[in-house]
């Protein structure tokens, strides 16, 4: 705020002004503390240009609706054929009835895909790797979408009917036990049930042409076996494994002794909530089932297999403990390595931060890889997955106390460190929702991040915008998406859509509309209440206020508020005002010796870059407000400045101070 003091009695105008908002939505502060480049409301308003407040960019239906839904819990888009001569943009939406839908880039048609059905009403967390989209919904099993078809990652069965037979052997004093197992992708089973035969002679002592062959019931879905042997019953250990439902063992391979039958069957998919990708590798975590979990897959041709076998593995944070996982970002170290970066949360809302490197150990045959778990900041956790959004050099997110970012300490090496962001808005933070914390999203566009979250305590229905450029908030959007995604349409026009937290048709947000579905959206600005110096009995005259718009369309309020002598704070004045658009146009008749064109043409109208409006207050204030409003559809403006001219008065305090 800037203020002159007049230094003689004379009258002098004197200033009030607003000439920017660089500090953005400051809710933090009572209006009276406030500065004058803070503001305290910003309703459906966005920051542009160097902090000045502009109209929100307006909304509309992308594509055609699903007709056979009521509600759609997600969508995304999907590239089938990267790079290809047949690559092909779709968009993938999931329907509330559990049915998937796939539609060309418009959205302009949507077909049913088959394959799979899902659990409906459940958030969606998806990536695209291998041709594949990967969707997890944290109730049903991993699933695939390969542009054509759904595949699901499902349990598969332990191997039965294994018999055992001689070559050369002969029945004897010595016995050999086997077991055999079945891999997936996902994992492994239990042991099937041991069987024995007997033999004439030791293992280790056996030569050439004698041996055992295995053979059992092949099982389906299973992409391996493995054999498990010993002398002793009981006591199996891995022996080898094969592509096929039988086995000859020669006694060349000598057992591992690190590594016995299982007792579980992990070829069941993980149901986790969260996948990133993060070196190469899908990973992924919130799972129900077992909530201190991370799960990786392994890298090139075996990036969708989570079997130890193929590379992939998990690894449980603190077992048992009081801090379960929630959601995973592909991040660095403090040196710069690229490593998975684990958020936990605690029944209070608390967590910490892991990170998670992989080493590679060599056992006999099988080569394994060894998941490193560290934790690098503790009490300082995360809510909702969906809401965890990488920007710039930093990764940010939410928990039960506001919205924190893990970055670099600056000017130092190897130190990882994590803080609030959301200072400036952490009343409204922290009076979100808490129960639906957890269906918070998030997404970075235009070097902004936006997240929508809960006030009702029934759905999303907010948004507010942390604007990285400008170090600053904007709260808020007076709507709630359930999940945001970038789509290229057939014309390469990008557009930014969101699913709606009801309805079964797509929305775009985008700066060229200037209504929300052909409709007005209401928008606000209130600054902070100003005194006119240090002196807290200080009044000054105000003769009149005046705001100044930028490429005004359309109708707004100009509102001066203040609190005065006897009756306290109240509207001062009030007007609308309403576009002054101008046109222009090139003559296309002679001038002189010359004709501009021979056609005729449309004079092209637009609106002024800056229109300036006098608002009369002539009263005595202690101190004074600004608000500029709108409710008409297509209303377009930002705010280039506001300001207040009168003179400082000599006044005894009023009664109405007295105690």
């Amino acid at each position: 705020m800037e203020i002159k003091v007049p230094k003689s009695t004379a009258p002098r105008p004197d200033l009030v002004k607003v000439k920017d908002s660089k500090k953005g939505t400051v809710t933090l502060l009572e209006e009276t503390r406030l500065a004058e480049n803070q503001t305290k409301e910003s309703v459906n308003l966005i920051q542009v240009q160097d902090g000045i407040w502009k109209t929100r960019w307006g909304r509309a239906y992308y594509g055609d609706p699903i007709t056979a839904e009521t509600n759609l819990d997600a969508a995304f888009s999907y590239i089938k054929d990267r790079g290809k001569s047949t690559e092909e943009r779709q968009i993938v939406a999931f329907g509330s009835s559990g049915t998937v839908y796939m539609s060309n880039d418009d959205a302009d048609t949507w077909t049913t895909v088959s394959g799979a059905t899902l659990t409906g009403g459940n958030p969606i967390s998806a990536l695209q790797i291998d041709e594949h989209l990967y969707i997890a919904n944290g109730v049903d099993a991993l699933t695939r979408y390969d542009g054509s078809v759904l595949h699901q990652y499902n349990a598969i069965s332990t191997p039965t009917g294994l018999t055992l037979s001689r070559n050369t052997l002969t029945a004897g004093s010595y016995n050999a036990y086997y077991q055999v197992s079945a891999l997936n992708e996902v994992g492994e089973t239990a042991g099937c049930t041991e069987v024995s035969i007997s033999i004439n002679k030791e293992r280790n002592s056996w030569v050439s042409g004698e041996s055992i062959d295995l053979s059992w019931t092949a099982v389906t879905g299973a992409t391996r076996y493995q054999i498990y042997y010993s002398d002793d019953s009981g006591y199996e250990t891995l022996l080898g494994s094969t592509t096929t439902n039988s086995f000859n063992d020669d006694g060349s391979l000598e057992p591992n002794p690190y590594i016995t039958t299982p007792v579980d069957d992990t070829t069941e998919a993980p149901k986790f909530k969260h996948i990133e990708l993060s070196g190469n590798r899908i990973w992924g975590t919130n799972d129900p089932n077992n909530p201190h979990r991370v799960y990786f897959s392994g890298v090139g041709q075996f990036i969708s297999y989570f079997s130890a076998y193929y590379g992939g593995g998990w690894v449980d944070l603190e077992y048992g403990g009081r801090e379960i996982c929630v959601g995973v970002a592909n991040y660095r170290t403090g040196k710069g390595d690229e490593v998975a970066t684990v958020l936990t949360r605690t029944p209070e809302g608390t967590g910490s931060i892991w990170q998670v490197a992989l080493d590679v150990a060599t056992s006999g045959e099988l080569t394994f890889t060894l998941p490193i778990p560290a934790k690098i900041v503790d009490y300082i956790g995360c809510t909702s997955h969906n809401a965890i959004v990488k920007a710039g050099d930093k990764v940010f997110f939410p928990n039960i106390n506001g919205i924190f970012d893990l970055g670099n300490k600056e000017q130092m090496y190897n130190i990882l460190v994590s803080a609030e962001t959301s200072q400036a808005i952490r009343p409204d933070y922290r009076g979100l929702n808490e129960a639906l914390l957890e269906d918070m999203t998030g997404y970075y566009y235009d070097a902004k991040l936006f997240f929508s979250a809960s006030v009702n305590g029934v759905e999303n229905d907010i948004i507010f915008i942390y604007d990285v450029e400008r170090k600053n908030w904007n709260y808020f959007w007076d709507f709630g998406v359930k999940n945001f995604f970038e789509t290229t349409d057939s014309s390469y026009n990008h557009h930014l859509v969101y699913t709606p937290t009801t309805g079964n048709q797509l929305v775009e947000i985008n700066e060229g509309f200037d209504t929300d579905f052909g409709g007005a959206f209401r928008t606000s600005y209130v600054s902070g209440l100003f005194s006119f110096d240090n002196r807290m009995d200080a009044f000054a005259k105000i003769y009149q206020g005046i705001v100044e718009f930028g490429h005004l369309k359309g109708t707004v309020t100009f509102e001066i508020l203040g609190i005065e002598r006897t009756r306290g704070f109240r509207a001062q004045s009030s007007r609308e005002y309403t576009d002054t658009v101008s046109t222009i146009d090139f003559t296309n008749t002679l001038w002189s010796d010359y004709m501009f064109s021979e056609g005729s043409t449309t004079p092209v109208s637009y609106s002024q870059a800056t229109l300036k409006k006098r608002l009369r207050v002539n009263r005595r204030l202690n101190r004074i407000q600004f608000k500029v409003s709108s409710v008409a559809a297509g209303t377009q403006y930002s705010i280039l400045g506001v300001q207040a001219n009168g003179r400082g008065i000599a006044m005894n305090p009023p009664n109405v101070w007295r105690d």
